[in-house]
């Protein structure tokens, strides 16, 4: 375990009298290389599991993330050995579709704007509205798995429309859902409104939306991440919230985490920022580290649970 879990995990393995924990004295590789020699299972958090680490643990039969994302983590290396990579797919969909829609309302709505003129009596403020309804706006979101297609019904039910842009999705299942199914996303970035990426950081994703993308957007729109730094490049963001070409941005999540203390977007009042939290809540937090836990138990006991897994190639020819 490299890093330590909460209670629901660690009591979920201390339930198991199979399993002895260990966990490194350190998180630099050095010190992971030296904690895997005998690790049959590795719960992981944050620390980089680099081809080194995984080369180290001669015995490892399965690799359990604490999240979603898997950037941190040598796939490759694992998936070359058959070791399957297990997510908490199930811990915080909901809670980034909530996050998502808490940026969403709170620019459209101008909260830090008006929360500020409340606090300084400032009630004239409100004679001269900055706000806007979110009713009969268009969101589009890029990515419909586990996430944007949790994000879609909660724009519908404030009237929004949702389009939706997933190359990896059937257009009947963005159709039943509610959506209007998009094949080419700079085709209606000048109608959009809310720009939302759900999507995972790769070598497709990586920078998708861009200078191009941006200056298809009208003046009044607003740009969501909450997925991965990258999928969004910052220069071209705040190059673009800097000449006025969109309206603001809610960003969750960094190319470098933390940023640097001279970021721009650190001193850009257009923007609403996170440090990547949204999928960091209460209870969200209590199912990540279950889930965490059971899944990698279930993969040493031989219960390989398909649906989370990152590399599911491996059982391709089981």
């Amino acid at each position: 375990m490299t890093e330590p879990l909460l209670r629901s995990g660690l009591d979920r393995f201390a339930e198991d009298p199979d399993i002895e924990l260990m966990s490194p004295k350190a998180l630099t590789e050095k010190a992971l290389i030296e904690a895997v020699q005998e690790a049959e299972g590795i719960a992981v958090r944050s620390a980089k599991l680099t081809p080194r680490v995984v080369a180290a643990a001669r015995g490892l039969r399965a690799v359990s993330r604490h999240g979603v994302g898997y950037d941190n983590i040598a796939v490759d290396a694992l998936t070359d050995r058959k070791i399957p990579l297990l997510l908490a797919i199930h811990s915080n969909a909901v809670s980034v579709a909530e996050h998502t829609m808490y940026f969403l309302l709170s620019l459209a709505k101008r909260g830090r704007l008006y929360d500020e003129a409340a606090r300084a009596s400032s009630f004239a403020f409100r004679n001269a509205p900055v706000a806007i309804d979110i009713a009969e706006k268009t969101l589009t979101i890029v990515g419909f798995g586990r996430i944007g297609s949790r994000l879609a019904p909660r724009a519908l039910a404030f009237d929004m429309t949702v389009n939706v842009y997933d190359p990896y999705v059937e257009d009947a299942v963005i159709v039943e859902a509610g959506c209007r199914p998009v094949d080419d996303l700079r085709s209606v970035l000048s109608q959009t409104d809310f720009l939302t990426v759900h999507c995972p950081l790769n070598d497709e994703t990586r920078g998708m939306i861009g200078d191009r993308e941006l200056s298809l957007m009208h003046p009044g729109s607003f740009v969501l991440n909450c997925a991965r730094g990258g999928i969004v490049n910052e220069s071209a963001l705040a190059k673009a919230l800097g000449e006025n070409r969109i309206a603001g941005a809610g960003v969750d999540v960094y190319e470098t985490e933390p940023p640097s203390q001279n970021h721009p977007f650190l001193s850009n009042q257009k923007m609403l920022l996170s440090p990547h939290s949204a999928g960091v809540s209460v209870e969200a937090a209590a199912r990540m580290s279950f889930e965490t836990a059971d899944n990698l138990i279930a993969a040493l006991k031989g219960d390989v649970r398909t649906e989370a897994l990152a590399n599911p190639s491996i059982t391709l020819d089981a």
